[in-house]
């Protein structure tokens, strides 16, 4: 390697010294641990989507299987794997980048840059973001791009005037390539279907890049059949393990109501607060749809397209689904930047203005490219500054220490939980010595609890709050499995479920709730035993009652006592 690539290269190695230990200190999101007991009830011999429910596929129940199987169970073996899966799509993106930038320097150069981007970029998301399922399906997506774009050079024109018909010596490779890539996107698909979309873009893309019609055609028959296998194999894992019939229930009785609930919450409020944690990383995507859609020969441009087409029209608006399409769009925008600049480099020297170099939009686009870059890097030194205050305490947890609560809570970009206060409510759960079972977590972010505690959900509905919202029309299903299941106790969040005032130390409820406790929904109807912070437990001494399906029930509530001019209930 050159003293030049050295000195590039040197950049990203400080970045990952730099962040991975608190990157791999930071809590797990919810989402992660739901399929981590997932992947627990599959090895212990129980049967997807009759014993949790889950309105997605199995693709990555089976991945969190696998990992937890060989590697262990700690939060910190799930990110050790969510970094490798990052630096791979990361290594994949920089060969992309820089097999259009002219000379060796320039290559080096654009690498170094993608890769130092990529990095802030990622780990200076918040945990909601990591170890999520949109950012695993992307490495086989990215697999697959290439491996289309393989095939193009050897049998099509992608980078020769002369078309090329496979014939009989070159059959076997043409059949592999597209039988690997139909496998690439069947396994994508089967982490999330929404893979879909994207694949259909570039393959679309592709039909200019192979000597004829029909040798496209053939291709796209092969990649179909591919797929078709690799998710009939998937199909007959499902039926021998017994929960095809639940999987066929879920997609066709449940997941309407899941769909609709996610497109309600799609609005002007939520899409700005969305902008804003993002900023100003979200507005590479303004440049990045430029360049895509002018350079329309690029597989590379045309699944960063398909990506975001599914993003914003199919899917809820949360943060992790949005990631790979950022990600594209940086290596998009760093590409674009690169290129230019080795344009303008060759037209000085050459004193002769090219043809890419008049392309107005393209040329104004990768300015634009350029600016946001500068920005972008401004903005994650002031967040790499502030996670170097808890590097010497993460650092030691990795090598066998342990982690302070508050460093917890300092590192952790959501407030929920708070992990200072729901220690202490943890280790009074171990006082009381609860039966496996018989523990209740009802807000989706309490689902720490369950591996903390080395306890099994006692019901199918793990999200009980979620799923209470998603699902409408399933409330009085999930009260008959909380009473048939006999649950004792139930923990809920007063903070999260929309309660902002303080509680008196020697109160186990506010005031108000306490009041009119027999009229509140589950589990704020049930008999308070204990309190930390915002957190309650419950002892369960009644019927179950209803569930609500409001965001932030007890905001509502507080109001409304508040209308009434009953405030002194609240004292």
């Amino acid at each position: 390697m050159s003293r030049r690539a050295i000195i590039f290269w040197a950049i990203p190695a400080l970045l990952l010294m730099l962040q991975v230990p608190v990157f791999l200190q930071m809590p797990l999101t919810p989402d992660a641990v739901l399929y981590d007991l997932q992947a627990h009830c599959l090895i212990q011999g129980g049967v997807l989507y009759r014993d949790i429910i889950e309105p997605n596929l199995p693709g990555v129940v089976w991945i969190h299987a696998i990992v937890r199987s060989l590697f262990g169970e700690t939060d910190q073996v799930l990110r050790v794997f969510d970094l490798i899966i990052v630096l791979c799509i990361t290594g994949i993106l920089c060969r992309a980048v820089a097999s259009g930038t002219g000379s060796r320097r320039w290559q080096e150069a654009s690498m170094a840059l993608l890769a130092s981007l990529l990095l802030m970029f990622y780990l200076g998301t918040s945990e909601w973001c990591h170890c999520q399922r949109d950012t695993w399906m992307l490495l086989p997506c990215l697999l697959a791009v290439a491996t289309r774009r393989m095939c193009c050079v050897k049998f099509g024109n992608a980078t020769s005037q002369r078309a090329f018909v496979p014939g009989d010596n070159h059959g076997r490779t043409f059949l592999l390539l597209a039988v690997l890539e139909g496998s690439l996107w069947a396994i994508g698909f089967w982490i999330k279907p929404f893979v879909a979309i994207p694949a259909v873009a570039v393959i679309l893309a592709s039909r200019s890049q192979f000597a004829s019609t029909q040798s496209w055609l053939k291709h796209f028959g092969y990649v179909i059949a591919a797929g078709a296998v690799v998710g009939l194999l998937g199909i007959l894992w499902m039926v021998n393990a017994g929960c095809w019939t639940y999987f066929v229930e879920m997609m066709t009785s449940w997941n309407g109501d899941y769909y609709q609930a996610g497109r309600s919450r799609w609005n002007l409020e939520r899409l700005q607060a969305h902008a804003s944690r993002f900023w100003p990383w979200v507005i590479f995507h303004l440049p990045a749809i430029v360049i895509s859609i002018r350079t329309r020969r690029s597989l590379l441009c045309a699944c960063y397209l398909g990506w975001l087409l599914q993003a914003v029209l199919l899917q809820q608006l949360f943060d992790y689904v949005h990631v790979p399409g950022m990600i594209l769009a940086i290596a998009i925008c760093i590409r674009s930047v690169t290129e230019q600049l080795h344009e303008v480099q060759i037209t000085a020297a050459s004193q002769v203005r090219s043809e890419s170099a008049a392309r107005f939009p393209f040329g104004l686009a990768s300015g634009f490219a350029s600016v946001i870059v500068i920005m972008s890097i401004v903005s994650s030194g002031f967040n790499i500054q502030s996670r170097l205050t808890n590097l010497k305490p993460c650092f030691s947890a990795c090598v066998g220490g342990l982690l302070p609560t508050d460093v917890r809570d300092s590192i952790s970009q959501s407030p929920f939980p708070c992990w200072a206060e729901l220690e202490p409510l943890i280790d009074h759960l171990r006082e009381m010595s609860i039966p496996d079972r018989e523990l209740l977590a009802y807000n989706g972010n309490l689902i720490h609890l369950y591996p903390r505690l080395k306890f099994d959900p006692p019901t199918r509905f793990v999200y009980l709050d979620v799923l209470a919202r998603c699902f409408p029309r399933r409330r009085q299903e999930m009260l008959q499995e909380v009473e048939r299941c006999n649950v004792r106790y139930v923990v809920a969040n007063l903070r999260e479920d929309g309660w902002e005032d303080d509680v008196p130390p020697h109160m186990l409820l506010p005031a108000a709730l306490e009041a009119s406790r027999t009229e509140l929904f589950f589990p704020y109807n049930q008999r308070p035993v204990f309190r930390s912070g915002s957190y309650v437990l419950f002892e369960v001494d009644s019927p179950p009652g209803s569930l609500t399906s409001e965001y932030f029930p007890l905001s509502q509530f507080h109001s409304k006592i508040i209308a009434t001019g009953e405030t002194n209930r609240i004292e």
